[in-house]
């Protein structure tokens, strides 16, 4: 579902946005979309990323679930090649 909303961008932002978007052939929305999104996505990494030290034990499990899978894939083939 899409939302409309209105925001006020300066001048010479909205023309770069415009310039922005016309370059990579979409529209002003959705060239706004894509940079609202990668933002929002940006913060939770952040958010990530410092909950994670602030609890590092959680970080150390995650750790080595990361490990055991990269273990256990090492035995597999690749079935996306054959």
């Amino acid at each position: 579902m899409v939302e409309k909303v209105t925001l006020s961008l300066s001048a010479e932002t909205a023309a770069r946005a415009r310039a922005a978007a016309h370059r990579e052939g979409i529209s002003l929305s959705d060239w706004m979309e894509r940079v609202v999104r990668r933002e929002v996505l940006r913060d939770a990494v952040r958010w990530q990323d410092e909950w994670l030290a602030a609890n590092p034990d959680v970080r150390a499990e995650l750790e080595g679930f990361d490990r055991l899978a990269d273990r256990l894939e090492s035995g597999w083939s690749d079935l996306a090649v054959a």
